[in-house]
């Protein structure tokens, strides 16, 4: 079967489009793509999570979400990442190589964050300079880490009341955990 070669960045932005109508949304995008390397920086299936957990398993057919679960969809989607933007630098790096023993140069990725807040809530920071959240959708970006959130791993329980409050938490964090154990790994197979 012949693979279809996607545009992660063109796909993006058609959901974008599409899906986000609140004020603001042109200016975040605005900065995005202008004034950050979101689009090229190493960087989630929310939407068919959503639909699953919403569909009555004794209701015909699938349930057909609304315009607004819609929209937080793509916004949880699309931007609970965005906290990435900046902090990955390519540069020269030294490895040796395993079949000839030799040193060789490679380009590589390097961490370094300029402002490191931490990453829901670097992503929320981020997102609320230019679009209003709601409330579900700010603790779900803010937890979207789930078990490897640093205030998780020192204790907190603040996550699980977030989880008692709105099921999107967990949504996001399902979603984040299938693309990166899933469909990343499906796609470099």
């Amino acid at each position: 079967m012949e693979q279809i070669a996607r545009d992660p960045r063109a796909d993006f932005l058609a959901v974008y489009n599409r899906s986000i109508g609140r004020n603001g949304r042109t200016a975040l995008l605005y900065w995005l793509e202008n004034e950050t390397d979101f689009f090229t920086a190493p960087a989630s299936s929310l939407r068919e999570i959503t639909v699953r957990d919403m569909t009555d398993r004794n209701a015909p057919g699938v349930r057909q979400l609304s315009e607004a679960e819609e929209e937080t969809v793509a916004i949880l989607g699309l931007l609970h990442d965005v906290c990435k933007a900046g902090v990955y630098h390519q540069e020269t790096k030294r490895r040796k190589n395993q079949e000839t023993g030799k040193w060789e140069d490679y380009l590589g990725y390097t961490f370094r964050d300029p402002f490191p807040l931490g990453h829901g809530e670097k992503s929320l920071f981020l997102i609320t300079r230019h679009l209003a959240l709601t409330e579900e959708e700010a603790l779900a970006i803010r937890w979207h880490m789930g078990a490897y959130d640093d205030a998780v791993k020192g204790g907190s329980r603040s996550m699980t009341e977030a989880m008692n409050l709105t099921p999107w938490v967990w949504r996001l964090q399902e979603a984040d955990m299938c693309a990166a154990w899933i469909d990343e790994r499906s796609a470099a197979e």
